[in-house]
C-alpha cells in the first residue's frame, strides 16, 4: 500500500518500528542475497559434467560471485554502521544476517557462504545493548545446533555472549 508520499508502506516496518536506515539495509541485504542465489543457481544449472569433481578446480564453487557477495555485504553493513544506528536498529539488521539459510533448495556452495558471512561485521555487535544482545544470543544459539556451528558462528555467538553480560 502506498502512503501519501507515494512510497510503499511496509507493514513489517510499522509493526517492528524499524527505522528507515535499518529497513533500507535489510531490503538491500535481501536483494543482494537474492541476486547472489540467482547467480549461483544459474552456475549450477550450467555446470559441465565432472566440473569441480574430486576437489579439482572449476565449477560453480570457484566463481568470483561468492567473494563479490561477501565484499558487497561487508560494504553494505559498513555503510549501515556509518549511519550510527541504535541498538534496536542493529538488532533488526543482525537478525536478517543471522537468519538460518534453508538446508534444502540452496546450492551447497551458496549455503556455506551464507553461513560464513554471519561473521562479517563483529563491530555491529558492539552497538547492541545487553538486552538486545541477550535476545539475539538466545535465538542464534537455538537456530544453530552446537555440533553444526562453523568457526564464524562460534565466534559470533561468543561475541553476543560477551555483549549480553
Amino acid at each position: 500500500m502506498k502512503n501519501k508520499e507515494g512510497t510503499l508502506d511496509d507493514p513489517t516496518m510499522q509493526q517492528t518500528g524499524m527505522s528507515s536506515a535499518a529497513q533500507r539495509c535489510v531490503d538491500s541485504m535481501r536483494a543482494l542475497r537474492e541476486r547472489y542465489l540467482d547467480k549461483v543457481t544459474e552456475l549450477e544449472r550450467e555446470r559441465k559434467p565432472g566440473e569441480g569433481i574430486f576437489g579439482m578446480r572449476g565449477g560453480p564453487a570457484d566463481d568470483p560471485c561468492h567473494d563479490r557477495y561477501a565484499e558487497d555485504l561487508a560494504a553494505l553493513l559498513g555503510g549501515f554502521l556509518a549511519e550510527e544506528p541504535d541498538s534496536s536498529q542493529v538488532r533488526l539488521v543482525l537478525e536478517e544476517l543471522y537468519a538460518a539459510p534453508p538446508k534444502t533448495g540452496v546450492p551447497k556452495s551458496a549455503y556455506w557462504m551464507l553461513i560464513a558471512v554471519q561473521g562479517l561485521c563483529p563491530e555491529l555487535i558492539e552497538h547492541l545493548n545487553a538486552e538486545d544482545a541477550k535476545a539475539l544470543e538466545a535465538s542464534y544459539a537455538a537456530a544453530f545446533r552446537r555440533w553444526e556451528r562453523m568457526p564464524a558462528q562460534q565466534k559470533t555467538l561468543k561475541a553476543l555472549q560477551r555483549r549480553a553480560r
